[in-house]
């Protein structure tokens, strides 16, 4: 199905615009950490907007005889009694697939996932290593295609507006299509330096990273195009919103 237009939100505080599909952003970490986890053996993933919930969540999923992995971070450090943080990289050395089913809450990400959720459309977490991949799965949705930016509590940020610049240009690559403000200028900041790794390590979210002893993170999310796992966002029968893989 041919794209008509492409729309891309910068700051996770506008309102988002009518689309046929979702594409969001979180490449610091949360996006790519969700790559991580599905490419590792995950199956089912919850989002959660705050700590809290995906506390009572995963103590609502273990009373019925499930063992989730609760994962996630408040101003980038793993929160008391979670199992994981949400670094990509220690995530993978603890095996995925040995917790196969995850709870999630972030600063960012999970909000945006959630945020683009209630719009009725296909949501699907990307980042910079399943770019390709993720441009082809909206590509195939057709139409009006939007790419939401998780951002950095609650304004743009540098690293996201890139990573939408290179979705932008993989949505491109495939066939042409009208570009909104929002996908031209995400455009302009990724081909301005079309270096993934570069552009996170000026981002602010970048530099705290790095601050915080992540450095190794930032480079595994900076590599482009090395994952073909996709995931979308879909309900539970009992009404819970849960991301798959596919």
């Amino acid at each position: 199905m041919a794209i008509k237009t492409i729309d891309a939100v910068l700051s996770p505080g506008e309102e988002l615009p009518e689309a046929d599909s979702w594409l969001v952003i979180d490449i610091l970490r949360a996006t790519t950490t969700m790559d991580a986890f599905f490419s590792g053996g995950g199956e089912v993933l919850y989002p959660c907007p705050s700590i809290e919930e995906a506390v009572a969540l995963r103590e609502r999923l273990s009373g019925s005889g499930r063992q989730p992995l609760l994962m996630g971070e408040r101003n980038a450090l793993p929160p008391p009694g979670f199992d994981l943080g949400n670094s990509p990289l220690e995530l993978l050395e603890f095996g995925p697939s040995k917790r196969p089913e995850a709870v999630m809450a972030t600063t960012n990400g999970t909000r945006a996932l959630l945020k683009a959720a209630r719009s009725g459309r296909p949501v699907r977490p990307a980042c910079a290593r399943n770019a390709r991949a993720a441009a082809g799965a909206a590509r195939e949705d057709g139409g009006a295609i939007g790419i939401l930016c998780a951002g950095l509590k609650g304004r743009s940020a540098l690293d996201d507006a890139a990573c939408a610049g290179l979705l932008v240009e993989m949505l491109l690559a495939q066939g042409e299509a009208e570009l909104r403000d929002g996908a031209q200028m995400a455009l302009e900041i990724w081909r301005s330096c079309p270096d993934m790794e570069s552009r996170l390590r000026q981002s602010v979210h970048g530099q705290r990273l790095m601050a915080l002893g992540f450095e190794k993170d930032l480079v595994f999310a900076a590599a482009v195009n090395l994952s073909e796992t996709l995931s979308l966002i879909g309900r539970t029968e009992s009404g819970d919103l849960v991301i798959r893989r596919g």
